[in-house]
């Protein structure tokens, strides 16, 4: 058996007695029992093998992923040769970096949609609640649900069982995943676990939605991670458990993106004609006054009129011909190439001057 295939058991394993099973062959068929790493790794197989840690939610990260993007994150402005002073300001640079990504990666989750790919009421549904990047994931499992059937294998009071199999022309199934059905809390799981480990629907239970009549999707298998509104839920402290008072009710993110879909709403009405530009640009100037003068404790109203009597608009001065800008300085091959085109009054020839004709001289 090949390395491929020992990959293979380690990845598609879906279940700890499965791997067992598998890498039992494998150490079989190449004599591999006696050997110490072998061993070692047989011993934490727990801590690397997803099979034992894929019914976990972890958001599709492994077990290092974590630690690895972090450690890339932070070299791209930490180094080991730098001073205390120079560290910190460094990673206050990252972190400000950080949260512009999220800052933009919500403008874009408020203000662009991807396209539907097609007419299924389920994949409209989410393109309005996933952000943009779990929904395009989301969306190929949908795309990928068309290529698989369901049957029904086992049934019974509380729990029923379906297969769930790809089927294309000309090839035979793949590997079958079991979708279960349990009556007494109306939910349903599949053996894939991705659901579990992702936290979206896979392409299995969609295709026995799709199967089932269900439409839209339910709001039980819906994270609310994955959410465009994920950050305006209520925070909690890990150390106390109590939740964090926000006097306004909604996130730093959740502000911005509102205020940044009013603006752009009205920047839009605004650049139609240069005399709304004008007068918008004008009050964005008064109206950032009055909002600093918020914080600071002063009177909105006193400083309306205070903007509107004492701010002056500075211009562009007039454009002045400045000293020295005549005529450009030539090089020499353009002096040499301008003489060469000089004509004599003397003699009528090109390449010298009455000062040097030779005629002239001659006589």
């Amino acid at each position: 058996m090949t390395s491929i295939s020992l990959v293979n058991i380690i990845k598609q394993s879906e279940s700890p007695a499965e791997f067992e099973q598998h890498w039992t062959e494998v150490i079989e068929t190449t004599e591999l029992g006696n050997n110490e790493w072998r061993s070692s790794m047989y011993e934490i197989r727990s801590r690397w093998v997803p099979a034992y840690v894929i019914h976990v939610f972890v958001a599709g990260m492994t077990s290092s992923q974590r630690s690895e993007s972090g450690q890339s994150f932070l070299k791209k402005y930490v180094d080991k040769k730098n001073s205390l002073t120079d560290f910190i300001t460094r990673f206050n640079r990252a972190l400000a970096h950080q949260r512009h990504a999220e800052l933009v990666a919500n403008h874009i989750d408020i203000n662009e949609k991807p396209r539907v790919s097609s007419a299924s009421m389920m994949e409209n549904q989410m393109l309005h609640i996933y952000t943009k990047k779990i929904f395009l994931l989301f969306q190929k499992e949908i795309k990928q649900s068309h290529f698989y059937t369901c049957s029904k294998i086992t049934s019974s009071d509380d729990v029923k069982v379906y297969d769930v199999q790809r089927f294309e022309p000309g090839n035979s199934f793949d590997r079958q995943c079991q979708v279960t059905y349990y009556t007494s809390s109306d939910c349903i799981s599949c053996s894939c676990r991705m659901f579990d480990f992702d936290g979206y629907p896979c392409r299995h239970m969609i295709c026995y939605m799709k199967i089932k009549q269900v439409m839209p999707l339910p709001e039980k298998y819906i994270f609310c991670r994955w959410t465009k509104h994920a950050k305006q839920a209520q925070v909690f402290d890990l150390t106390t458990g109590l939740s964090v008072d926000n006097s306004s009710g909604q996130s730093l993110i959740s502000r911005h993106g509102m205020l940044a879909h009013a603006a752009s709403e009205l920047v839009d009405d605004a650049s139609l004609t240069d005399a709304r530009s004008t007068f918008l640009l004008s009050e964005f100037q008064n109206l950032l006054i009055r909002v600093k003068d918020i914080d600071s404790g002063g009177d909105i109203g006193m400083s309306r009129n205070k903007t509107r009597e004492e701010t002056q608009v500075v211009r562009d001065p007039n454009p002045v011909k400045a000293k020295g800008c005549g005529k450009r300085l030539k090089s020499g091959k353009e002096k040499a190439l301008s003489q060469s085109s000089r004509q004599c009054r003397a003699c009528g020839n090109n390449g010298h001057d009455k000062r040097t004709c030779p005629t002239l001289q001659n006589r």
